[in-house]
């Protein structure tokens, strides 16, 4: 049977057996009726425990969790290691069918029959009772259901139930996982008004380790999130990794006469269905096979489009790493990338080398497409192709040979400079990408009936995950265009295609907003911006003329990339449920744990603190290649900790507030700051003496720009200086204005001797104003 119909038809049957088993419980006593609760919760989901030992097995404990769905309290009642009361809200009773099932656990129930101010007040006077009692007792601290899977604020609530207690109480933070989209919850048209979709989906609750009472309510909260990512990093290794996912989703038959690509690259419009893309990357990688040989690492020299999506895909059935080389960046950088990785072919295409010509050392083997093309036979294409429409999507997992990666083998190999400008490679396993794909899947909502305008590039690890790879999880059209600077091409795509969702950057969006017209963007229901910051002025700009609000979002190369976006505000039964804080960059997604660390000890700051922004979760890199102290110096105890300076807000909005390690982020692309300055100094032939210090300072149009301070009697030498670094090879993005050098008497220092960075930046920011 097919998977869709064997699907649905278990979703039928699992109703069935709940709705006998529903029944039944009303002949069962009310202490056997805990049992039979167990049975339906099963029934209804596969159900994983994790923490159990977390749970005191006696004493007054307060459990705080996330609120998902209307059998919350139905799946804490099978899964609790002890007998739990529940708070809710008497009018629950007004619906026949939640007051047939409640009436069987009424001895288990806490009925709060008022509503408004006075209803929070008996709420917490009865909880505080049961507490007092030394029972277990659930709250739900958001004081509703999500109503867009986002965690909402806690209130003071638990702090005050504590109180009233006055009992030594434990708090045990558990986070419920995989709950939403389910039929219970608001996802979609809203509880119990959608079909259901999956069979059991698997569902996972996690306890975790109990805080002492007086602990608050912020911090509380942070640590239901950080139960979230303990419980990612666990359960991650149970995901269908995204190359599998694919297979079984291009293999589906309510896929097999869409259309999966749309790719302009060429100049005139190429589609390509789901079955045309699965044989194309199948046959691809049996080409491929007999080409590369054992080589573990695999480069890729190709623009945003099929061909490099196909190639990626195909190099991820063989079990090699892919590396797509940043066709952008100087001729230093490629290099460099190709002898780190030890890189001995690049594939790649000769319509795009007619563009863009590779330089690689000597002993590195080009492989041209073109090639794999000519050499694949009619009847590989036939049967393959024969083999996807017939054969279920396990049986293609292996055939495929995606069935040989293991989640922490090595999917990609990303080159992101260092402190030094030395490009460091960050190895980002099958785990992390299908974790931070599949979490951001869940943190927007996406689904199969979007269309994706997919424009960055996958050298960068924003394009890779988000638009190479997510899409292919879901079955989501792509529109692939090659050079987001296009505008014009660019707003055509999304107009004529209908878009839905789109990622760019804040310089991506001054050039839309100059050449586009003001019906391109209105089908966008998403438009997410990453890679530098998004001036609230110019999103609200970009609201004006197109009709749709630009988000921003956080993340970086390690964390696989995304950790954190805006989403658009919900408005359900007349309230507005916010998701959108202008300013910051949003709420984590599921399964990501951003927090503040002190500079100097590298602890874990509470709420509202800033410091160190540290990341938790199972997108973290596995590390630097081949360079295991640098990655000890940044990933600690499983967290990332990064080199940006920020908060996490009580409501649980991440904020930027700066950066410490020597980077200047302009229009996207981060320019290495001591690599430009030991460059200048090179140049210059000033080896021993210290005559200019570079730094950066805002730039409205490009985020950033680049400053020299400098000695006096310098400034006739600089321009020839920036000329020489053009010679060397460094990209123009990172050559500086000669109207951005300025000079000063003395640099600052530390009572060390050494520069004062801080400084230096506060200095550079007041004189290019």
């Amino acid at each position: 049977m097919p998977e869709d119909f064997a699907d649905i038809a278990g979703v039928l049957a699992a109703g069935c057996a709940f709705g006998v088993l529903y029944v039944a419980a009303a002949w069962f006593a009310s202490p056997l009726i805990r049992p039979v609760m167990w049975v339906i919760a099963h029934a209804l989901y596969r159900l994983t425990v994790r923490g159990r030992e977390h749970v005191p097995p006696a004493g007054p404990v307060l459990i705080v969790s996330n609120h998902v769905t209307f059998v919350d309290w139905l799946i804490f009642w099978a899964v609790s290691p002890r007998p739990v009361t529940f708070v809710i809200w008497g009018g629950f009773f007004a619906n026949p069918v939640l007051r047939f099932g409640l009436s069987f656990a009424r001895h288990r129930l806490v009925t709060v029959k008022s509503r408004g101010p006075h209803a929070i007040a008996e709420a917490l006077e009865l909880a505080a009772k049961k507490l007092a009692a030394g029972e277990a007792v659930v709250i739900f601290a958001e004081g509703g259901l999500t109503r867009n899977g986002q965690l909402r604020p806690f209130g003071r609530g638990i702090e005050k139930v504590v109180k009233k207690s006055g009992r030594d109480v434990a708090i045990v933070p558990t986070y419920l996982d995989n709950l939403w989209g389910t039929l219970p919850s608001y996802s979609g048209s809203g509880p119990f008004r959608k079909w259901p979709t999956e069979f059991r989906r698997r569902v996972t609750v996690w306890f975790g380790k109990p805080l002492p009472g007086t602990t608050p309510a912020a911090e509380v909260r942070a640590a239901v999130v950080e139960c979230g990512a303990d419980c990612w990093i666990a359960e991650s290794g149970r995901m269908p990794l995204v190359h599998q996912t694919f297979v079984r989703e291009a293999s589906k038959w309510r896929n097999l006469r869409r259309t999966a690509f749309v790719d302009t690259a060429t100049g005139s419009e190429r589609r390509l269905s789901w079955p045309s893309a699965l044989a194309g990357a199948w046959c691809l990688s049996r080409w491929l096979r007999r080409e590369l040989g054992p080589d573990p690492v695999v480069g890729v020299w190709l623009p945003t489009g099929t061909g490099s999506t196909l190639t990626n895909v195909a190099l991820s059935f063989l079990g090699k790493a892919s590396v797509n080389l940043n066709y952008t960046a100087g001729p230093e950088s490629l290099r460099s990338a190709v002898e780190q990785a030890e890189i001995r072919t690049v594939l790649t295409a000769k319509r795009f080398l007619a563009k863009v010509p590779l330089d690689v050392p000597a002993g590195v083997r080009v492989v041209h497409l073109e090639d794999a093309l000519a050499g694949i036979s009619g009847l590989a294409k036939a049967l393959a192709f024969a083999a996807i429409l017939l054969l279920p999507g396990r049986v293609l997992v292996r055939l495929t040979g995606a069935h040989r990666a293991k989640p922490d083998d090595v999917l990609t190999i990303l080159f992101s400079s260092g402190s030094t400008g030395e490009p460091k490679g960050v190895m980002l396993s099958y785990r992390n990408v299908t974790a931070n794909a599949e979490s951001f899947r869940r943190g927007v909502d996406f689904s199969r009936h979007d269309t994706m305008l997919a424009t960055l590039p996958f050298f960068h690890t924003f394009g890779f995950t988000v638009c190479l790879w997510a899409p292919l999880i879901v079955a989501m059209r792509a529109v692939y265009f090659p050079d987001p600077r296009q505008a014009k091409e660019v707003g055509d795509l999304c107009r004529t295609h209908r878009c839905t969702i789109m990622l760019g950057t804040a310089t991506f969006l001054r050039f839309y907003l100059r050449r586009c017209g003001p019906d391109d963007f209105t089908s966008l229901r998403l438009l997410i911006c990453g890679a530098e910051k998004l001036p609230v002025k110019l999103a609200e700009e970009f609201r004006a003329k197109f009709g749709v609000l630009p988000l921003e979002g956080y993340g970086c190369t390690e964390l696989s990339p995304v950790v954190s976006t805006n989403l658009p505000d919900c408005v359900s039964g007349g309230v507005t449920f916010r998701a959108n804080a202008m300013g910051t960059v949003g709420q984590p997604i599921p399964g990501v744990c951003p927090r503040a660390f002190d500079p100097d000890t590298k602890r874990p700051l509470p709420p509202a603190a800033e410091g160190l922004l540290g990341v938790k979760g199972p997108n973290v890199m596995l590390g630097y290649w081949k360079q295991p102290a640098k990655t000890a110096e940044v990933v600690r105890d499983g967290w990332y900790i990064s080199g940006d300076v920020g908060l996490v807000q009580e409501d649980g909005f991440v904020r930027i507030t700066g950066r410490v390690s020597r980077f200047a982020k302009i229009a996207g692309e981060m320019v290495p700051l001591e690599r430009l300055d030991d460059e200048l100094h090179d140049v210059l032939g000033k080896h021993d003496d210290r005559v200019l210090v570079v730094a950066a300072a805002p730039d409205e149009k490009r985020g950033e720009r680049v400053v020299v301070l400098h000695l006096a009697g310098l400034a006739a030498e600089l321009p020839g200086a920036f000329a020489k670094l053009r010679d060397r090879g460094l990209p123009n993005l990172w050559i500086p204005d000669v109207r951005d050098c300025y000079a000063v008497e003395t640099f600052p220092v530390l009572g060390s001797g050494k520069l004062d960075l801080k400084a230096v930046g506060d200095l550079a920011k007041s004189l290019a104003r």
